[in-house]
């Protein structure tokens, strides 16, 4: 699977109310993370808490009090919550999948223990008592997996996502990330405090759903997300987040036929559902006006609608990826797509 970066959105404050500038994104958290400390440091004793992760409960006998995170998105929603003071270590933060800026001075002081994959050593030589990876962000069988670092007496949780990749899964949505912050509220025994976060979240999923009601099958857009390739387009499939961000900003994937969360499409399919919006995952090499000068020079292309108009929207990795920025960026997807039902802000478009 290959991911995405992306640009931004806002975490606390900014994301309640729906949509902003990436440095506003993460602001909230110096004035958070004090009372998340305080809220773990009485909690620590508590009785063990039991969490359902990929369809299975899974015990947590104490709050971790050194954690590892891998990946943009993952390691936001960690910092987010106003853990930075448990992190020990994180990995997956390429420069092509940079960290929101307002939260980049959180992890100065924390190790990067691999670039790309995880690395069982470093964990290990970290100290680490728990993990929050995916499969497929970090967690890949016959490398490391919650078994294997269990093994090693350290606790893991899986981002609910990408859990479609060992099992079954009936939707996506944007309360997946949701419940992430709530399980990992739960885990770390800051309930209170990360119910709180997530109730502003959820205030502004609301709203949005308000907007967008009544709105008729016919009136959303056909919309293509294009990751990367070249030869074979990378996309978002039935179970990928971009897609649940896509519903509810009034649209309609056209890769919704394939089960799974980043798959492989066809450029052929991509002519034939003739999408009326693309949207771009800015992420590595090329940015994302490379990707969109790539799709113009495409001759098959030329007569594809969103490529006709020129209707492109852009996504950072860490917005189309599972984390706390994922409402206010969908939110500005219905803004472009919908400006009649969504006041007019800078929606990335171009």
């Amino acid at each position: 699977m290959v991911r995405l970066h992306l640009h931004a959105a806002c975490l606390t404050a900014a994301l309640l109310l729906g949509g902003c500038s990436r440095n506003e994104a993460a602001a909230p958290q110096a004035s958070t993370a004090s009372a998340a400390a305080a809220d773990a440091a009485a909690a620590d004793a508590v009785q063990a808490v039991t969490v359902d992760v990929c369809g299975s409960p899974v015990r947590y006998a104490s709050a971790p009090k050194r954690a590892v995170t891998h990946d943009v998105n993952i390691t936001e929603m960690f910092l987010f919550l106003g853990l930075g003071d448990r992190l020990v270590g994180y990995s997956g933060i390429t420069a092509a999948k940079e960290i929101d800026p307002a939260l980049r001075g959180q992890l100065e002081r924390v190790p990067r223990l691999a670039e790309r994959e995880m690395n069982l050593e470093a964990i290990v030589g970290a100290s680490a008592d728990f993990v929050f990876g995916g499969w497929s962000y970090g967690f890949r069988q016959g490398q490391v997996t919650p078994e294997l670092l269990e093994r090693h007496g350290i606790a893991s949780y899986v981002l609910s996502e990408s859990c479609i990749r060992v099992g079954p899964r009936s939707q996506v949505a944007l309360e997946d990330g949701l419940t992430d912050l709530r399980n990992l509220g739960r885990i770390f025994r800051i309930d209170a405090h990360a119910s709180q976060l997530v109730q502003g979240l959820e205030g502004n999923l609301q709203d949005l759903r308000q907007r967008m009601q009544g709105l008729q099958d016919s009136e959303r857009p056909r919309v293509f997300v294009y990751d990367s390739g070249r030869d074979i387009p990378v996309t978002v499939g039935r179970y990928g987040m971009p897609r649940a961000m896509i519903d509810e900003a009034g649209g309609r994937n056209i890769f919704d036929d394939i089960a799974s969360n980043w798959p492989a499409g066809n450029w052929e399919d991509v002519v034939q559902r003739n999408p009326q919006w693309i949207v771009i995952i800015d992420y590595g090499q090329p940015n994302a006006q490379g990707k969109i000068d790539f799709l113009r020079s495409k001759p098959e292309l030329a007569g594809v609608e969103a490529i006709r108009e020129q209707r492109f929207f852009v996504m950072s990795y860490a917005e189309a990826t599972p984390g706390p920025r994922n409402i206010a960026r969908a939110r500005a997807l219905a803004g472009a797509m919908h400006p009649d039902r969504i006041p007019a802000q800078g929606h990335g478009t171009h």
